[in-house]
């Protein structure tokens, strides 16, 4: 792992560590076990969608020195000020998430992430993914037999509460990994549905497989929304993460945003670099 040293304070959407490689229990493990099955032959690479989704993306810091040892050399992490590092945690709820044009299902995903310093010069914004999870068994399945740090979660949960005009609360839970679990909760503004979207912008993750080596996850999304989220918090319920964040709980003072984004196209490429 390298380090860059300069300051970077951006909006983004869409955010494996080390440990937290528990086993799942049975009930969890059953449907990702079999679309493993089913994927055994299929070539590494792959494509999913995410079609109608409810988003929250926060941006905050950790010490540098905590996050380093998660990334490998052959990725630059950000020092956005002496001595932290910047940190993603992402979680959206789609009306539709389907892979390589299969069955489309409602489904939440989530990840966390690391800003690094884009590896071949793509992408508008790209991180270091140390924990992805999902309730969709194929995308899990079909991420961790590339070896990324991905969770079949069929017990995560996202809500929107207490709505009244633009104002709600917030509420999102990520039980997976459990080294790595973490809620969001607080007050938000909803994005305006009406409002002009961002145009067609590029989220790359990133991670490093002993098997497939640096995999690609491009994330090409259309029509994002933004709301207003400062008062949104990440809680650390996995000990890992607190460890990593050097404390129990995240704030994001660069930026914190419920938004709306119409698609998301994802695109796997192995060996990408």
């Amino acid at each position: 792992m390298k380090k860059s040293t300069f300051l970077m304070v951006f909006p983004l959407m869409l955010a494996t560590a080390c440990g937290a490689t528990e086993g799942q229990d049975d009930q969890e493990a059953a449907p990702e076990n079999a679309a493993s099955q089913e994927a055994i032959s299929i070539s590494p690479d792959f494509g999913a969608r995410y079609l109608g989704c409810d988003e929250f993306a926060g941006v905050g810091l950790a010490p540098f020195a905590s996050v380093a040892p998660l990334v490998p050399d052959d990725y630059i992490v950000i020092e956005a000020v002496p001595g932290m590092a910047i940190v993603v945690a992402q979680a959206a709820d789609c009306a539709e998430i389907s892979v390589n044009g299969g069955l489309a299902r409602p489904g939440i995903f989530a990840q966390l992430g690391v800003g690094v310093v884009p590896p071949t010069g793509t992408g508008d914004r790209n991180f270091y993914q140390i924990a992805f999870a999902t309730t969709h068994p194929i995308l899990a399945a079909r991420l961790r037999l590339l070896g990324v740090n991905a969770r079949y979660t069929p017990f995560m949960s996202y809500e929107i509460t207490n709505t009244s005009g633009t104002q709600a609360d917030l509420a999102i839970s990520v039980p997976r990994p459990l080294g790595l679990a973490f809620d969001l909760d607080g007050p938000i503004t909803l994005p305006d549905p009406s409002a002009p979207s961002n145009a067609l912008t590029t989220f790359n993750y990133w991670h490093q497989s002993a098997w497939h080596g640096n995999i690609l996850q491009e994330n090409a999304v259309t029509g994002i929304r933004l709301g207003e989220g400062s008062g949104v918090t990440l809680t650390a319920v996995g000990d890992d993460l607190e460890a990593i964040l050097g404390s129990a709980t995240l704030t994001f003072p660069f930026f914190s945003s419920p938004e709306t984004f119409d698609e998301a196209v994802l695109t796997v490429e192995t060996d990408a670099f």
